[in-house]
C-alpha cells in the first residue's frame, strides 16, 4: 500500500518526494491521484469531493506510525488507525480464505450460526483483534460487533486456540501471533485520552461471510463505522482483502477527509443498475428494476456493493466533470426492503456521505410527502448505537424472519413484528436506499423517489 501523508506544518521535512502536502481549500476541494490511490480533502463547507485527476508520488510501501494522518484523537486518525490494521490482517485473512476454498474439510474453519448464517474463523478472529487489542486501550463509548455472541468461546477468553467452537489449524497459529503482535504495537498510535468517549463502534469483520465461504472472497469486505452520540454514522473504513490488490474507502466528512484505492480498473460492467444479492429478490425489488428501465447487477456484501457504487460514482465524476446527469442507465443504485444489519451500513453510510452519496431509510422515501422532502436529512438515517432494542422499529411494519427475530424457534416467521422485543436491536427493518454523489441533488432525489413509489404501487416491499 502507497498512502504517505503530512500536514502543512512539516512541509520542511528532508522526506523529500516522500512529502505530500494536501492543502484545505475554503470553497473547493484539492485532490491527488495515482493510478490506484486517491485522497481528498473537502472544504470547509464540506463540499463532496470532484473528479480526482492530479498525480502524486507514491514510493513508500512499509506500514508504519508515518503513515497515519489526521490529527491526534481525530476520526481521521482513528479510520487511518483502522485502515492500517485491515492491512496487517489481511495475510491471515487470506490464508483462512485460501484454506476455506483449497480443501475438502471446510468444517475445520467454517459453522453455521444458530440463523443458518455463515460462521468462519475469520470473523471471530478479525473482530476479537478489532476489540481486544486496537480499541481495548481506548475509550469509547460502546463497541458493537456482528459476532459479539459468537467470537470467543466461554473458558477461551485468554487463549486464541478456539473461535466458536472450531479450533484454529496449528499451520495458522503463528500467523495468528503475529498478526495480534502487529496489531498490539499499532493500537500504541490510538489516543487514550478522552478523545472518542461518544464513539460508538460497529464491527462487521468479514461482511459477506457467504461469499468469503463459497469462493468468491472478491465480495468480501471488512467494515469499520463510528458513531456519534446521537447514533449518526460519522466516519468509517471499508476493506475489501481479496480483491487481486485490496481496494477500500474511507472516510468522514465533518471532518473534510475521503479516501480510496480502487484499483486500476474501476470499471467492473458495463452501465448502470440496480445493485442486489446474489440470491433471491423480492417482487418489489423485481418491479422497481423494472420501473427504473435498467438491469439487476447480482453481487455479494453490503460492504462490497458500497464501494461498486463509490467506485463507478467517482469515476462518472472524473470523466464528466462536475455536472452529472445521472441515470439509472449510467449509474448504479443499491436498494434494499431486506436482510441488513447495523454493522453492515454504519461504516457505507458514513463514507458514502464523505464522498458526497447517501444512505437513507426505504420507508422514509416512502412515507415522506413528495412535495416535501425536507425531512430526508435529518429522519431518513439509521441509528447508531448500542442498545438492547431496535432503535428505528416500526409496529407492524417488518415482517419476522430467522434473520431478524430474537426467538426464531418458537415465533411465528413472516408474520408483521407488532412488538419491539420481538427483533433483533441492530437488524435494518427499514430498508435502504443507497446512491452516489451523482444523484444527491433535488432532481437526482425526486426521480428516486417517485420511481420507489411507483413499484411500491404494485409490491409492497418486504421488509424482511
Amino acid at each position: 500500500m502507497k498512502l504517505f501523508i503530512r500536514r502543512a506544518q512539516e512541509s520542511k521535512s528532508a522526506l523529500g518526494t516522500y512529502l505530500i502536502l494536501i492543502h484545505l481549500v475554503l470553497h473547493r476541494a484539492t485532490a491527488f491521484q495515482s493510478n490506484r490511490l486517491q485522497i481528498c480533502r473537502l472544504s470547509a463547507r464540506n463540499k463532496p469531493p470532484s473528479a480526482m485527476s492530479n498525480p502524486i508520488d507514491n514510493t513508500r510501501d512499509t506500514i508504519g506510525n508515518e503513515w497515519l494522518s489526521g490529527e491526534s484523537g481525530s476520526l481521521e486518525r482513528l479510520c487511518t488507525i483502522s485502515l492500517q490494521a485491515c492491512m496487517l490482517m489481511n495475510p491471515l485473512i487470506s490464508e483462512i480464505y485460501n484454506e476455506l476454498v483449497s480443501t475438502d474439510n471446510e468444517c475445520s474453519v467454517k459453522t453455521v450460526k444458530q440463523d443458518n448464517s455463515a460462521f468462519t474463523i475469520a470473523d471471530g478472529l478479525v473482530q476479537r483483534m478489532f476489540v481486544d487489542i486496537l480499541f481495548s486501550n481506548a475509550a469509547f463509548r460502546d463497541i458493537v460487533g456482528e459476532e459479539d455472541a459468537a467470537a470467543v468461546d466461554q473458558g477461551e477468553e485468554t487463549t486464541w486456540d478456539h473461535v466458536q467452537g472450531l479450533v484454529i489449524p496449528q499451520e495458522l497459529r503463528p500467523l495468528v501471533e503475529t498478526t495480534k503482535e502487529n496489531i498490539r504495537a499499532l493500537a500504541k498510535s490510538l489516543d487514550n485520552t478522552k478523545s472518542y468517549q461518544d464513539i460508538t463502534i460497529f464491527i462487521d469483520p468479514i461482511d459477506g461471510t457467504r461469499e468469503f465461504s463459497t469462493g468468491k472472497g472478491e465480495q468480501c469486505s471488512v467494515c469499520i463505522g463510528f458513531a456519534n452520540e446521537y447514533g449518526t454514522a460519522v466516519a468509517g473504513v471499508v476493506y475489501r482483502p481479496l480483491t487481486p490488490r485490496p481496494t477500500w474507502a474511507a472516510g468522514a466528512k465533518c471532518e473534510g477527509y475521503a479516501a480510496c484505492d480502487f484499483g486500476e480498473n474501476v470499471e467492473k460492467f458495463a452501465g448502470g443498475g440496480v445493485l442486489t444479492s446474489n440470491g433471491s429478490i423480492s417482487p418489489f425489488i423485481e418491479g422497481l428494476i423494472h420501473e427504473f428501465q435498467t438491469k439487476r447487477i447480482k453481487t455479494g456484501g453490503a460492504g462490497n456493493k458500497m464501494l461498486l457504487l463509490f467506485e463507478r460514482s467517482l469515476q462518472q465524476g472524473k470523466s464528466e466533470g462536475n455536472q452529472i446527469d445521472a441515470t439509472p442507465s449510467n449509474s448504479l443504485l443499491y436498494i434494499q426492503d431486506r436482510g441488513v444489519s447495523r454493522w453492515d451500513t454504519c461504516a457505507a453510510e458514513a463514507v458514502l456521505e464523505a464522498f458526497g452519496g447517501k444512505i437513507l431509510k426505504l420507508t422514509h422515501i416512502l412515507d415522506s410527502e413528495m412535495n416535501d422532502m425536507s425531512g430526508v436529512e435529518s429522519q431518513g438515517r439509521y441509528h447508531y448505537l448500542a442498545s438492547e432494542t431496535n432503535l428505528d422499529f416500526v409496529p407492524g411494519r417488518a415482517r419476522l424472519t430467522k434473520y431478524n427475530s430474537i426467538d426464531s424457534e418458537t415465533i411465528q416467521l413472516n408474520q408483521l413484528a407488532t412488538d419491539v422485543r420481538q427483533v433483533k436491536p441492530y437488524s435494518n427493518l427499514c430498508g435502504l436506499v443507497a446512491f452516489g454523489k451523482e444523484w444527491n441533488s433535488e432532481r437526482g432525489l425526486t426521480h428516486i423517489s417517485q420511481t420507489i413509489l411507483k413499484a411500491a404501487q404494485m409490491n409492497e416491499p418486504s421488509y424482511d
